[in-house]
């Protein structure tokens, strides 16, 4: 078991040893010790430009948040004995810790489903306070909160953009929520420029910062951070705008939300569940009972990717944006989508069902050629068999490997499961894959 301590005052930290790792939030301040990594380092300054007070409960979620996302990437999984479990115990201090007390073993439950790992917190006392926000007179850039409506998450990606378009085109002024990682941010600035309607922009990153040693780039966790940062944007909207509670969109489409694991050895390492509706579900709950009023809506889980495309409420903006958009796991590796891993394909297959063309280079432009690429070739291989099974598999055990569902809505989940297979199945038949 790996213990993680973490404060925003490097004082309050004990020594690193091999079991422990002591990780400064927030501030950097007076920090000169080697042995404390960092991270939420530019947060504090992201949230004081929104220009009004955080809730305690709210602030303490994004502590809570940022302290897994630091678990998260600190402690590789290779050094597990299995290669993947990892087992946390994190020391945080909240704002208000007895209000997250009762809700520790609900967090720690949705955090296992959602990363695999065995999660232990201890709340203490001494967390940090919501922040005093900029006042416009102090000639601060404040985050433009007033006339806005709702929140949705912004990553770059095509499902987030189409989610953008289809609110403005409905009318909606949200505050469009980006986890702004390096790269990522150039690519959301150029999607964002192109919308059409009204809408401003809440931008943060993480930024961890891993004292020594070789970080986790598998990032199981990342979904929680970013609804952090959209429930802070959420309850600023909802300061201004006086709504009782605040709309938050997380655009996916469901076969990617589900991930039913393409093949039995893919039910571990390689299905995320990062939007999966149990999870979501899950924080839901706990917004709810910690008084967060937010609607987590993923108005999509029932539509493929390409529906979302075929059906966006304005093709033009979409047409325009779509080579600006980023679908690929592995793009930062070359600074460019390699076409051939699962979210390339799904996004491929989804354009060409829609009948959109992006105009965009892939490392791999032809599916065929990457059959005889051993070490690129198991994404495609994996979808092609989940394709020959899906006649022959139950699609109701197939998707419940992912995840419970709630029972009242299962046909559709397998509805859309079907239909996001049928989707590829096209595509790599036009391809000559199958």
């Amino acid at each position: 078991m790996t213990l993680l301590v973490f404060h925003h005052n490097h004082q309050m930290l004990p020594a690193a040893s091999n079991d422990l790792l002591p990780v400064q939030l927030y501030e950097l301040s007076g920090q000169s010790r080697g042995d404390i990594s960092i991270i939420g380092h530019p947060v504090i300054d992201k949230i004081k430009r929104l220009g009004v007070c955080i809730p305690g409960q709210v602030m303490d979620f994004l502590t809570i948040a940022l302290a897994v996302t630091a678990a998260d990437t600190f402690v590789c999984r290779a050094d597990t004995a299995d290669g993947w479990t990892r087992q946390f115990f994190l020391q945080v201090p909240l704002h208000e810790p007895d209000r997250w007390k009762p809700l520790k073993k609900n967090l720690e439950r949705a955090l296992h489903f959602l990363s695999g790992d065995i999660w232990n917190f201890d709340f203490q006392e001494g967390g940090y306070s919501p922040p005093l926000p900029y006042r416009q007179r102090n000639h601060f850039h404040l985050v433009q909160l007033k006339g806005l409506n709702c929140v949705c998450l912004f990553s770059g990606g095509l499902d987030s953009a189409i989610g953008a378009i289809d609110l403005l085109a409905q009318g909606k002024t949200p505050l469009l929520v980006s986890h702004a990682y390096k790269g990522d941010k150039s690519h959301q600035d150029q999607i964002a420029k192109a919308l059409q309607g009204r809408y401003s922009r809440f931008e943060v990153n993480a930024d961890p910062h891993l004292c020594i040693g070789e970080t986790d780039i598998t990032m199981r966790t990342r979904s929680l951070n970013f609804l952090a940062f959209a429930a802070i944007g959420a309850s600023a909207v909802q300061t201004v705008s006086k709504q009782e509670r605040v709309d938050l969109f997380v655009p996916e489409n469901g076969f990617i939300s589900l991930n039913a694991p393409l093949t039995p050895r893919r039910i571990g390492t390689l299905s995320t569940r990062t939007t999966h509706p149990y999870f979501i579900d899950s924080i839901q709950k706990l917004f709810d009972a910690i008084g967060i009023p937010c609607n987590i809506i993923n108005p999509y889980q029932f539509k493929t990717k390409g529906q979302m495309a075929a059906e966006c409420l304005n093709k033009q903006s979409l047409t325009g944006i779509i080579g600006s958009t980023v679908s690929c796991s592995h793009w930062k590796r070359s600074n460019q989508q390699c076409g051939v891993c699962v979210p390339c394909i799904i996004r491929r297959a989804a354009l060409h069902v829609g009948g959109l063309v992006e105009g965009i280079d892939y490392t791999f432009n032809k599916l065929p050629d990457v059959l005889n690429e051993i070490d690129r070739r198991d994404d495609l291989l994996a979808l092609s068999i989940a394709v020959m099974q899906k006649r022959t598999r139950k699609l109701g055990s197939w998707i419940l490997d992912s995840g419970n569902l709630p029972p009242n809505q299962f046909g559709n989940f397998q509805t859309v499961f079907s239909q996001g297979l049928e989707e590829v199945e096209a595509f790599l038949k036009d391809e000559g894959v199958l």
